[in-house]
């Protein structure tokens, strides 16, 4: 599944949520979890993570913005494009914006934005964001922008960002780039059917070291001191569609876990989170999971997910959505929370709670603004 298909799948999903959104609350039918709002009106909320003194932050993906392409097809959406992302901080009185203005990617209403999607934290003021898409996947789909708006989005997409807690920021590599132009030399080799495409959108940040998954190019890519970007492994697909990768996290063994949404025509149980070690082949390590967004390991050392719809992309709804732990080398996942609806980025907290961005995929331009939240989970 490329960016554009991943788009339309999120936007198929979201429609579904228009009607529910002012009736339905976040629950759990988990009997041991606790699952309480701690943040509300986010854009588009996707990845968190704890900085080194329990600061949380999300990326939110924003919502386009005014600047659109009719589409091309009936029953298509509308392509538009804004600076509507950002960073935020997320504290006991909700959520506070740190970094505004990062380009965005979204229907008219504002549905399933793509933007800066993941984020990672490691040290003071080493707060590490990943922007969607690349240039030359951009100019394929072409963008309805000029002039500085359109020198401004250039300089963002793909990009993986450094920034502080003051809102300053800066690229540090074109992950987009690489990945788009190493995909346009590999995707036939590894037996894709798709056209070229880099849809950067995790990160994990550590003691100089930048990692990115991409969910488009299903790469993970490993961002050297000098801003240089290498492809050190590619997620194989499953036998229909799409693997699309979402998430990373590093376990105490050193390895990398990522886990993979899967695109249509997978139905619940078929992604994977795969094990790998730099320079060797990935490894499936559990299986039976349904459409990955968020994962990563908590604090007492159990692997986690956040499944956006554990009835699968096709039947995927609000209240769908769930938190599993997931033991190695398994096939069944034990929930701990359901009820969930889109969710998508997931943190541990070191007070033994999980962290995990809901409505991740929500309309924002219908009248009643940004309709994301943070939850934090109790098992």
């Amino acid at each position: 599944m490329d960016v554009s298909g991943l788009r339309g799948a999120l936007v198929g999903c979201a429609t579904a949520a228009v009607t529910a959104l002012a009736v339905m609350s976040v629950a759990s039918a988990a009997e041991a979890a606790t699952v309480t709002p701690i943040a509300s009106g986010l854009d588009n909320p996707r990845g968190l993570a704890f900085g080194p003194h329990g600061q949380l932050y999300v990326a939110e993906a924003g919502h386009g913005g005014t600047a659109c392409i009719p589409p091309q097809h009936p029953e298509e959406e509308a392509f538009c494009v804004g600076f509507t992302g950002g960073i935020s901080a997320v504290g006991p009185s909700g959520a506070r914006r740190l970094l505004s203005g990062l380009v965005s990617f979204a229907g008219q209403e504002g549905f399933a934005a793509t933007g800066i999607d993941g984020v990672s934290v490691h040290g003071n003021g080493g707060i590490f964001g990943i922007v969607t898409e690349s240039i030359p996947g951009l100019e394929r789909l072409g963008l309805p922008l000029s002039g500085h708006s359109l020198a401004t989005a250039r300089a963002q997409v793909g990009r993986l960002i450094q920034a502080n807690p003051s809102g300053q920021f800066r690229a540090v590599a074109d992950v987009g780039d690489v990945d788009f132009r190493w995909t346009e030399e590999h995707f036939k080799e590894v037996g894709v059917e798709q056209p070229p495409d880099a849809n950067p959108y995790a990160v994990f940040a550590s003691s100089g070291e930048r990692w990115v998954t991409d969910a488009a190019a299903n790469t993970l890519d490993e961002v050297r001191a000098n801003g240089s970007v290498r492809v050190v492994a590619f997620i194989p697909s499953p036998p229909v569609s799409d693997s699309v990768p979402t998430c990373l996290d590093r376990g105490r063994d050193g390895a990398f876990y990522i886990g993979e949404l899967t695109g249509f025509g997978n139905g619940p149980g078929k992604s994977i989170v795969w094990r790998v070690v730099p320079g060797q082949p990935p490894e499936g390590w559990a299986s039976g999971l349904t459409g990955v967004t968020g994962c990563g390991f908590g604090s007492d050392g159990q692997f986690y997910a956040t499944e956006f719809s554990t009835l699968g992309w096709e039947n995927g709804g609000p209240g769908s959505g769930a938190v599993v732990r997931v033991p190695a080398h398994s096939a069944s996942p034990t929930t701990v929370a359901e009820g969930l609806s889109f969710p998508g980025g997931f943190a541990a907290g070191s007070d033994g709670a999980l962290y995990v961005s809901n409505w991740s995929v929500a309309p924002a331009n219908s009248g009643g603004g940004p309709t994301g939240e943070v939850v934090r989970i109790t098992p």
